[in-house]
Parts: C-alpha cells; structure tokens; sequence
C-alpha cells in the first residue's frame, strides 16, 4: 500500500457534486461531536465553545427535569482538574442571545455597506496573516538555530565518547534524547515553512459569507444548521465585575470572515 505522504493530489479535476461551502459546513457538524446527552438532548452549541484562559472545550451541563434558562457551560479544565483554570460558567440563553444579536448586526451592515464590510474584513484578514507569518517565521527561526546547536552537541558527546569522558551508557542515553528533540524540531520546521510559504496567498472568502448572507432574508432564532452555517467558533472569558455588575465577555468567529469589528 501506497505511503499517504507519497500521494500526488490534483485538486478541482473534476465538477464536485456538492459546493465546498456546503461540505465544510458539513465536517463542522461532524467535527462538532454533538452527540446526545443522558437526557437524550443535544445543544445547538455543543462543541463549538472554548476557553479564553486554557483553550478547553466549554462543557455543557444540565440536569433531568431543569428547564433551559438553567442551563449552562463550564471549562472544561476547571470540571477536571481544580485550580488549574476558573469555572467561565456562562448560561446557554445568555450565550444565544449575544450570538443572535450579533449575526443579525453582522449580517444586516453586510447587506446594507457591502463594499465597506469587504474592505473591513479584507484590511482584518491581512492583519491576522501578517501577524501569524511573523509569529510563524521567528519560531521557524528559533527552530533551525536550535537545530544546528543539537548538531554540535551530538558531535562533541560522540567526541567525547570515543575519548572515553563519558560512559557509554550515558553517550546514548543523551544522544537519544537529543536526536528525538532535533526529530521534533525538524518536524515543527516542515510545517511551519508550509505555514510562511502559503501566508501571503491565503484570502478570506468574503464572497462565500456575503452569498450565505443573501441566503436568510432575515434570522429571527436559532437552530443547529445555521450556527453551523455561519459560526466557526465561540470564545468565552473569565467573568468579571465592573461596577459591582457580572460582565462576561464573548469572542465569535465567523466562518470565512473570522472574529470581525464592525462600526455601530
């Protein structure tokens, strides 16, 4: 059987059956793992909430007999392992409404001043790019410099093997660890030299979103096909009180767009 990595790939050969907008909406539904609960429910926002601090998925949890308001998400590190992150409990309804509200803003400016949301998202889309290309490139950076030090460190410990400096046990013991650091190394490096060499031809699809945009005359509620259709991910902050009030803070990522800024 043919290595994967010695496949040669040929993409947009053939007329696909489905458009690519409409398959990746479908492996975000997949990839989403909203799976039935106890309760035999399943959330509209399962799987698609992370953690601002850790990164975790946000654990939705409910209770038989509990109506929907009292539902609510918690980190899913903090569910785990105490002390290692705080709760970001934050109730499913406030959720759905701060998400409602703001796809009807986002949507509503995209039809009304597309050639100004396009430049928004396009000036935002190069923002990111540019950042991520600088991030990836001093790691890329760091990652070769750290290559060529493990090289002189192999060789001096051969070196000082054959000298009889160290013992032999110990010779292999290190050079193991080294050659499994280098191996890394050299693994992180592949990459993120796919990462800097494709940054500058990445382009948001601003198109794909406008075009799922004209698709809803209007969103009135929620459901499960268009937060998929629409959301990529939810981010979710610590809790804080301003004033004396509880003020939480919410982070959406749009598919195709990624999180946006828009005027009021």
């Amino acid at each position: 059987m043919n290595n994967p990595k010695d496949w040669l790939v040929f993409k947009n050969t053939h007329e696909a059956i489905i458009d690519e907008g409409t398959w990746e909406t479908v492996q975000k539904i997949r990839d989403g793992k909203r799976r039935p609960s106890r309760l035999g429910e399943m959330g509209m926002l399962s799987g698609m909430m992370f953690c601002a601090d850790c990164g975790a998925k946000l654990y939705q949890v409910r209770g038989k007999g509990w109506t929907h308001d009292k539902e609510y998400f918690v980190c899913a590190t903090y569910r785990k392992k105490k002390g290692m992150c705080s709760s970001h409990q934050i109730r499913n309804v406030v959720v759905e409404q701060l998400l409602l509200e703001d796809l009807r803003r986002v949507t509503s400016f995209a039809k009304d001043h597309e050639q100004e949301f396009i430049r928004i998202v396009m000036n935002n889309s190069e923002k990111e790019l540019a950042k991520e290309l600088r991030q990836s490139q001093k790691e890329y950076e760091q990652a070769q410099t750290r290559i060529a030090d493990i090289d002189k460190i192999i060789r001096k410990l051969y070196e000082d093997n054959v000298m009889g400096k160290i013992p032999e046990e110990r010779f292999y013991k290190m050079s193991a660890e080294y050659e499994a650091e280098q191996k890394a190394l050299e693994e992180r490096i592949t990459k993120l030299k796919h990462t800097i060499d494709t940054a500058n031809e990445q382009s948001l699809n601003t198109d794909r979103f406008l075009a799922l945009v004209k698709k809803y005359t209007e969103i009135t509620e929620l459901d499960a096909e268009i937060i998929r259709e629409f959301i990529d991910k939810i981010i979710v902050f610590k809790a804080e009180k301003i004033d004396g009030r509880r003020t939480q803070r919410i982070q959406i990522f749009y598919n195709c767009i990624g999180a946006i800024d828009l005027p009021n």
